[in-house]
């Protein structure tokens, strides 16, 4: 008799290759998904990434004023042209829109809850520290005639 079929006829064997065999695809499977970057909780982890995001949405969009939520979930940002931009996690990716008027904005002390025109985008609320009251005195600008 071979001595793998000797190994084969062992009580458990099919059970353990069995089991091998699904560690392994499940390690290959682990492995591809982080190869592709799927899943995760993506953080804003610097201004420079944040920066990045807003060229990403808009085309030349320079912010000249930017400010992170100290989780990193969001940042909001505007450029020298008066444009606004919120940016936030969307799934394991970012997304952002364009703040048109306030709203849509509401100060909370250290927290600032923000909502777009655009309802898929849904409301975030942003913990910016000190800098919460700070934008929130400059968003009840948006909308308004430019004089």
């Amino acid at each position: 008799m071979p001595a793998l079929d000797i190994f084969l006829a062992l009580p458990g064997t099919a059970f353990a290759l069995q089991a091998l065999a699904s560690l392994v695809a499940i390690l290959a499977l682990g492995w591809l998904a982080r190869k592709l970057q799927l899943g995760g909780d993506p953080r804003i982890a610097s201004e420079a990434q944040a920066r990045e995001l807003a060229d990403e949405a808009i085309c030349g969009f320079d912010p000249e004023a930017l400010t992170i939520d100290r989780a990193g979930i969001g940042a909001i940002a505007r450029d020298r042209l008066g444009r606004v931009l919120l940016i936030r996690q969307h799934g394991s990716h970012f997304a952002a829109r364009q703040l048109t008027n306030h709203d849509g904005v509401r100060l909370d002390g250290r927290f600032l809850t923000l909502s777009t025109d655009d309802a898929r985008f849904g409301k975030i609320t942003l913990d910016l520290g000190d800098q919460a009251q700070v934008w929130a005195a400059s968003l009840r600008r948006l909308g308004a005639p430019q004089s």
